[in-house]
């Protein structure tokens, strides 16, 4: 059965957190050692438009610096091979952000079949409108409001997203942990 997946990009294909901490710590002059609450704002004690200036002014390093995620492309590629379509759904907006990140995809050799910037606003429309099946992400309220619509969801651990998680959506520890839910959760 072809699937079509989902991906989020920072904190799921793209390594982001740790390159936006260094530089949010040297930006404000502090030594946070981990980003443990999705609200960065509240990490840095600081309001979201002081936050948003700092993503504006830094954006092309901050997007474009991050690492692939280890077991990302492999994965991503299997399930290529596999006939399975990936859609691609960012919070990034278009414009500066769409073109720093189709520049970052190409450089890292991400594969996908489309790419949809939703702008900061919910992911739910694209998942909508693109009929997908599973939906991976890192930030607790993209997956509540997938999860929502009887959307599987795969939660990619990370410091900011713990807690218990509702039915529908499952904690993965890694690229291969997803690779094999999705193998278990969705073959014939």
């Amino acid at each position: 059965m072809a699937l079509k997946i989902g991906l989020d990009i920072d904190g799921v294909i793209a390594d982001s957190f740790p390159v936006f901490r260094e530089e949010l710590n040297k930006y404000y002059g502090k030594d946070i050692i981990k980003i443990d609450d999705c609200d960065i704002s509240k990490v840095y004690n600081v309001d979201w438009a002081d936050l948003d200036s700092f993503f504006d002014q830094n954006v092309e390093y901050l997007f474009s610096a991050p690492k692939v995620m280890d077991g990302a492309l492999e994965t991503i590629n299997h399930w290529l091979k596999a006939g399975h379509e990936i859609i691609i759904v960012t919070a990034r907006k278009k414009g500066l952000e769409e073109k720093i990140t189709m520049e970052w995809l190409h450089k890292n050799n991400v594969p996908y079949n489309e790419v949809v910037f939703a702008g900061g606003a919910s992911k739910t429309f694209a998942v909508k409108e693109h009929l997908i099946d599973v939906f991976v992400d890192d930030f607790i309220s993209n997956a509540l409001e997938i999860a929502a619509l009887n959307i599987a969801v795969l939660l990619l651990d990370a410091p900011y997203n713990q807690g218990k998680l509702p039915e529908g959506v499952v904690r993965c520890y890694s690229w291969e942990d997803i690779k094999n839910q999705i193998e278990k959760r969705f073959s014939s």
